[in-house]
Formats: C-alpha cells, sequence, structure tokens
C-alpha cells in the first residue's frame, strides 16, 4: 500500500514538471515572436535599447544614438511596453552645470584652539620605612 502512494505521488510530480516545462516553452515562443523593429527590450544582461532590424537570429539593436549591438535573438529577456518617457526628455535636454552660492551665514564657524591638557595628577610619594 506504501508503494503505490509514493509511485502516485511521483507520477503527480513528473506531470506537474512536464506541464510547468510547456509552460515556460509557450511563453519563450511568444516573446520571440512579439519582437518587431522599433520594440523596446531588455537582453539578459540588463540592457536596454531598441530593435533596430534582424539578421537570421540576430538582432540589431540601437543602445543610444548610433550604437548598435548585434546580439543573438535568444538574449532578449522582455519586450517593454514602451520607451521610458524620462529616458527620452533627459537624452533631449541639454545638460547645464549649476552654480550654487554659499551665503556667509551658511559656512561653519571657525574652530576654536584646542586648549593644552593639563598633566596627570602625580602620584603620592612612597613612605619611606626606617629599618
Amino acid at each position: 500500500m506504501e508503494n503505490v502512494i509514493l509511485f502516485g505521488a511521483l507520477g503527480i510530480m513528473v506531470v506537474f514538471m512536464f506541464m510547468n516545462n510547456k509552460k515556460r516553452k509557450k511563453a519563450a515562443e511568444d516573446l520571440q515572436t512579439s519582437i518587431k523593429v522599433g520594440s523596446f527590450v531588455m537582453l539578459t544582461s540588463g540592457i536596454y535599447g531598441t530593435v533596430a532590424g534582424f539578421e537570421d537570429e540576430k538582432v540589431v539593436l540601437q543602445t543610444a544614438p548610433g550604437s548598435k549591438l548585434l546580439v543573438n535573438k535568444l538574449a532578449i529577456r522582455q519586450v517593454e511596453a514602451a520607451k521610458p518617457a524620462v529616458a527620452k526628455a533627459e537624452a533631449t535636454k541639454p545638460v547645464v552645470a549649476k552654480k550654487t552660492v554659499v551665503a556667509a551665514a551658511n559656512k561653519p564657524a571657525a574652530k576654536k584652539p584646542v586648549a593644552a591638557k593639563k598633566p596627570a595628577a602625580k602620584k603620592p610619594a612612597a613612605k619611606k620605612t626606617s629599618k
């Protein structure tokens, strides 16, 4: 009786493993078919970019204006819904260095000179004993 329960549990685990593997393969296949020119994608290494074109099983990825990478199609981890607006706004806005004005009130006060330490108290002299 014990063996029947063990074999039944083992059989259920095997079925769940096959079902999970099938789901994973389908998700990977759907991801590969959803990649189109202009899609904003993330690679397994964490690099973001826009798909500029295809060459067989490779993808030409534009990471910055004028910078292109040729990567394997399987290296694409996810397809983003849209390119983030924050990165687009920062790229178009020129960077200007800001000058900071420090008021005199914000400056730290001058340090006071450190007073010399007093010498340690002397120990009382040992009593002399007469012999």
